[in-house]
């Protein structure tokens, strides 16, 4: 099967109505490791699709339609062997209860260090194509600590993010921003690599995600639909192409959940360059009512929480 999939990722060409599922999840894979700058069109395609209907036949003539490219392929670009090994080796080894998310996270991140200069520079490319980065490149850099939320009232973003900070022993930045910095000219990634992990949890609350398992993969589809981030794209292949492995029938609910938040951030209006750290005093619903945010509302998400309850 290995060896397949990567030719169906390498191609473009996944064989949506065979293999419906390990399919969609091969066409994720070609968005996040192959082709990031056709990330947008790859998933609102998947996106309209699986919201369309549940029969693969028509989810595949559906695609093909949108990507007249699945039917006929692309010249295969051959990824790094050290890529695919690393994507394998998160893919098998078999879900535990005492996985952590962040467990996941670090070994998600860690597959961008496997990259090799192609895909370096499609992610950069990725980045440029939405607004709010070219905004966010010509912003100085403002970073917010722990501290800088303490002594705020009550029901403001401020003591509503330090109070699930403490609670659940985090810090406002999971990963030292200093430790994503990459080398060379890559103003896009670095400063939107270093900003996500500022704001995070801040579109957590915002965004009206749980801080859950479905939470996690729901508010990765909005960060990819907010900026293009790769880490979130690659970290959505990596979990659906597992879940199809080990878990085939909760598959098709955790893609729903998984693009469910793509269209919430698609609706949502680009948040990457908002000087949140002027905003770190207000209520979360007057940030929510000034900037026209309306948090998430899905049934899948409720649904895959109530069958993977936190440990």
């Amino acid at each position: 099967m290995q060896n397949e999939f990567e030719t169906w990722v390498e191609t473009g060409q996944p064989p949506l109505e065979e293999q419906p599922i390990l399919g969609l999840a091969a066409l994720m894979t070609t968005a996040a490791f192959v082709d990031p700058v056709a990330q947008v069109p790859i998933f609102d395609a998947i996106a309209a699709a699986t919201l369309a209907s549940n029969d693969s036949t028509q989810r595949a003539a559906e695609i093909t339609e949108a990507l007249p490219w699945v039917k006929t392929g692309k010249p295969r670009i051959a990824l790094p062997r050290p890529l695919w090994d690393g994507f394998w080796n998160i893919v098998q080894a078999p879900p535990s209860p005492t996985d952590s998310e962040l467990d996941l996270t670090l070994q998600v991140v860690a597959l961008g260090d496997l990259y090799d200069d192609r895909m370096v520079d499609c992610c950069e490319e990725a980045l440029l194509e939405f607004d709010g980065v070219h905004d966010l490149i010509a912003q100085p850099e403002v970073r917010l600590t722990t501290a800088d939320l303490e002594h705020y009232p009550t029901d403001t973003l401020a003591t509503d993010l330090l109070t699930m900070l403490n609670s659940n022993g985090y810090d406002i930045e999971v990963i030292d921003a200093d430790n994503v910095v990459l080398p060379g000219d890559y103003p896009a990634q670095n400063r939107t690599n270093r900003r996500i992990l500022q704001l995070h949890d801040v579109w957590h609350l915002v965004g009206g995600y749980g801080f859950t398992a479905a939470g996690e993969v729901a508010i990765s589809g909005f960060q990819m639909a907010q900026f293009g981030q790769n880490y979130s794209t690659r970290f959505l292949a990596t979990v659906a192409t597992k879940s199809a492995v080990h878990a085939p029938a909760l598959t098709d609910m955790l893609l729903t959940v998984t693009f469910d938040g793509w269209r919430h951030g698609r609706a949502t209006k680009e948040l990457i360059a908002v000087p949140w750290h002027k905003r770190i005093a207000d209520p979360i619903s007057k940030i929510r009512s000034d900037m026209g945010i309306h948090p998430i509302d899905s049934n899948a998400m409720r649904m895959l929480d109530a069958l993977m309850p936190p440990a």
